[in-house]
């Protein structure tokens, strides 16, 4: 099965942000390629920001951990 992350399981959520907006943070399952689901949790409850910024999916990344 594919992940967006490897060293995460597959299906637990994780951490996603915008390269053009790395100031925004979503959620969503650990299911690759990131867009093959179209459900993204808003992290900081911006109703602004709704579910994605205006960017391409493209644009999202997972969190790097430190």
């Amino acid at each position: 099965m594919d992940r967006i992350v490897e060293t995460a399981p597959y299906g637990e959520h994780i951490q996603l942000t915008c390269k053009n907006h790395p100031n925004l943070r979503w959620s969503t399952k650990n299911i690759a390629p990131i867009g093959c689901r179209s459900i993204f949790y808003n992290l900081q409850n911006d109703s602004d920001i709704g579910s994605s910024c205006n960017c391409d999916v493209d644009s999202l990344i997972p969190v790097q951990k430190d």
